[in-house]
């Protein structure tokens, strides 16, 4: 079995959702349901595992529209802010807009300055450099700010934690409204003249999960309403309110799921010019989706930032000027692909320091580290590196005898948490549970480390969190077909709390399969129970020739995709992991059991022939597969690095090498090799494994040295040819 986004050999366990069992039973075994009921049903139950119960819920849920979105005058002081901006204008006031320097910040910039420049409004924006300014307000991009002189400086994205530099600015003269979408501190306190902020408890807006996009869209609403200009079309602001929603992670529901189905919906016809012109260039459907804005323009967009040159992404999103749209076309492209060189010698110089590191220091949370490293990417290796070793990461650059760090985490690791613990020895840090950010003096860090990692110890990542996946529904053959797939379209926009729903898929035959992107990705043709032929692509299944072969019999993961190609609609199997149907056979379908026996009387291994009734080849070893187990491994060892299951790391190898063996014997032999130092290896739930090869050395032991061996040949268990 595999995962597409870690490793082929990765088996997951996977477990329905409760919420739509009773419903998937009818599915499964009523005979008498037309496929149109069937189609009905699947819907209803997919809706209902939402929370979704009545009829009324559904059909809001299915048809978002702008009467779901709230009177942006609930805000309290929407009024007050509109009146001041109202005043500005009438004065020929300088606005600026103090932004900042991520997707979200950026499109909720452009929001503002395109309604202001609109309005006729002197207006500037200023976004500070990621690099050289850090997020929010400073003492430095304050001083900044009060030497353009402006009368009224209006933050997005940013400023409910600045209190300080929020007073500069008063006591320079300068009015300041702050439009904001992150939680206010403990010790918050209003100071500026009027703050817009969701998340502001005393607020009582409908909805606390707005992006500091949508913030600004709800802004330039109320304003527009105010000022009566009834000319003035919001359409291009709510794309880019949807853009930031996508982009910044925001839960899709309720008000931000009518933002972003409505922004897509017209995102064609009616975005600025520079994000129609991206459309064109890099989406090949004639409609758009949330995950274009999330794999496509967020990742541009927010390139800018990180690279510190914002300029482009903020002439992408204002100018008009096809020319200036096409060359920061171009400079965000160059950006983009700067960034991803960067990333990825990063994430390799970080593995080659993590695989050094003894298992201690790697084990529950990985802190790794560089000083050339560059700020503006360690997130994202953070993320790519959490990936892989399944650990909380935080990634570290650093100037000036500091430490700038990263950190991600997973499960139910709160990151945040385990900074705190530390923070006697932080200079600064903030965030939440799964993302946070840190700074720590060069001479403080190991005793942070330390402590970060004593914490990680005492509050492991339940493995099951990680490693089990829940899916929505178990299919019936007849509901794989373009009925159900357009149906489940009526779901989009997916992202955050609306994930696209999974599926189960028993009993399907490999009909036939290539590779496609240079040996990537595997493109299949599916066999179903009536003999239809169904197309379907594995993405990053490199090893999966070496573990499925024509004809096989298998069970799906997979999402259930409507496809756009050149110009018509057809279903296509996204498979995100494939399992081999039970075997009948205990060896091999229940490891789990069989090991906790054997672990229980390992020197009485004839008691599980006679307690299974197993043949008793079925565990003995022999010398041809700990030859060839070893050559698999040392082959294989950067794909085992990763994690897969035992099961299907033996299926794989008998495939490769042409011999017997189970995953009994399997483990017994990576007994051996870790007891003779030549690898170690980590088994987690349900017997899903990683193996990490160790550094060779002087004097290794020999197999026949190591216990399991010795243990084995007593009991007459190894098989000398």
């Amino acid at each position: 079995m595999f995962e597409i986004k870690e490793n082929v050999l990765e088996k997951r366990k996977w477990y329905p959702n409760p919420l739509t069992q009773v419903y998937n039973e009818t599915l499964l075994k009523d005979k008498k349901l037309s496929s149109l009921e069937k189609i009905d049903l699947g819907i209803k139950a997919l809706l209902e595992a939402k929370g979704l119960n009545d009829e009324v819920k559904q059909n809001e849920f299915l048809e978002p529209d702008f009467v779901q979105m709230h009177d942006p005058f609930l805000f309290k002081d929407m009024y007050l802010t509109c009146e001041i901006i109202a005043q500005s204008l009438d004065k020929r006031e300088k606005i600026l807009i103090y932004g900042d320097y991520d997707c979200d910040g950026i499109t909720s910039t452009a929001i503002l300055v395109r309604l202001l420049q609109e309005l006729g409004a002197d207006v500037s924006y200023f976004i500070p450099n990621r690099l050289d300014d850090g997020y929010g307000l400073s003492e430095d991009t304050v001083q900044e700010v009060i030497a353009l002189k402006p009368n009224l400086v209006i933050t997005v994205d940013c400023g409910i934690n600045n209190y300080a530099e929020i007073n500069t600015l008063m006591q320079a003269n300068i009015k300041v409204i702050i439009s904001d979408h992150h939680q206010p501190a403990g010790d918050y306190m209003k100071n500026a003249l009027a703050v817009i902020n969701p998340q502001v408890a005393t607020d009582n807006y409908p909805f606390a999960e707005l992006a500091g996009a949508g913030v600004a869209y709800k802004i330039a609403e109320a304003l527009v309403n105010y000022l009566q200009v009834e000319e003035i079309d919001l359409s291009p602001a709510l794309c880019l309110a949807a853009i930031g929603t996508v982009a910044d992670s925001m839960p899709l529901e309720e008000e931000n799921r009518a933002i972003v189905a409505l922004g897509t919906r017209i995102f064609k016809d009616k975005a600025p010019l520079g994000l129609r012109t991206m459309a064109k260039n890099f989406n090949t459907s004639n409609s758009i989706e949330a995950s274009f804005f999330s794999f496509v323009l967020g990742p541009r967009i927010n390139a800018a930032g990180r690279m510190g040159d914002i300029e482009p992404a903020l002439d992408l999103l204002l100018s008009d000027d096809i020319s200036v749209v096409e060359k920061s076309i171009e400079r965000l492209e160059e950006l983009n692909n700067r960034r991803k060189d960067l990333e990825r010698k990063i994430y390799e110089e970080a593995i080659t320091k993590i695989d050094a590191m003894p298992k201690s220091e790697k084990e529950n949370i990985i802190l790794v580290a560089d000083y050339d490293w560059h700020e503006g990417i360690i997130g994202i290796v953070s993320s790519r590196l959490m990936e892989r070793f399944s650990v909380p990461v935080i990634t570290f650059s650093g100037s000036e005898g500091e430490l700038k760090g990263s950190a991600r985490s997973l499960g139910n690791f709160d990151i945040l948490a385990a900074i705190t613990s530390a923070e006697e020895h932080t200079i600064s840090y903030g965030g939440h549970l799964q993302a946070a950010g840190v700074t720590v003096a060069k001479e403080k860090f190991e005793l942070f480390k330390k402590t970060v990692i004593d914490y990680a110890r005492a509050n492991p990542v339940k493995k099951s969190e990680i490693s089990d996946r829940q899916y929505s529904l178990e299919l019936p053959h007849e509901l794989i077909c373009d009925e159900f797939a357009e149906r489940l379209t009526s779901l989009e926009p997916f992202g955050q709390k609306n994930e696209k729903p999974t599926f189960v898929l028993k009993n399907v035959y490999i009909d036939q399969w290539r590779e496609v992107g240079q040996g990537k990705h595997i493109s299949l043709d599916l066999r179903l129970s009536d003999l239809r032929i169904v197309s379907g692509i594995a993405f990053n299944a490199q090893e999966f020739s070496r573990i499925f072969k024509q004809n096989d019999s298998v069970d799906l993961l997979l999402y259930l995709n409507w496809r756009e190609w050149n110009g018509q609609y057809k279903m296509q199997l996204q498979v995100l992991d494939m399992a081999v149907p039970t075997l009948n056979s205990l060896i091999w379908d229940d490891v789990e059991r069989l090991e906790n026996t054997y672990q229980i009387e390992i020197n009485q291994i004839n008691n599980l022939e006679k307690m299974y009734g197993i043949n008793r080849n079925q565990f003995s070893v022999t010398n041809e597969q700990i030859t060839n187990v070893t050559k698999y491994i040392y082959q294989y060892s950067p794909e085992l690095g990763k994690g897969f299951n035992i099961a299907v790391l033996a299926r794989a190898i008998v495939r490769e090498m042409q011999l017997f063996l189970n995953p009994f014997i399997l483990l017994r032999i990576l007994d051996m090799l870790s007891e003779i130092l030549i690898l170690e290896i980590q088994v987690s739930d349900s017997y899903n494994c990683k193996i990490n090869l160790l550094p060779k050395s002087e004097g290794n032991l020999s197999i026949q040295e190591s216990q399991t061996w010795r243990n084995l040949n007593e009991q007459g268990y190894i098989i000398h040819e």
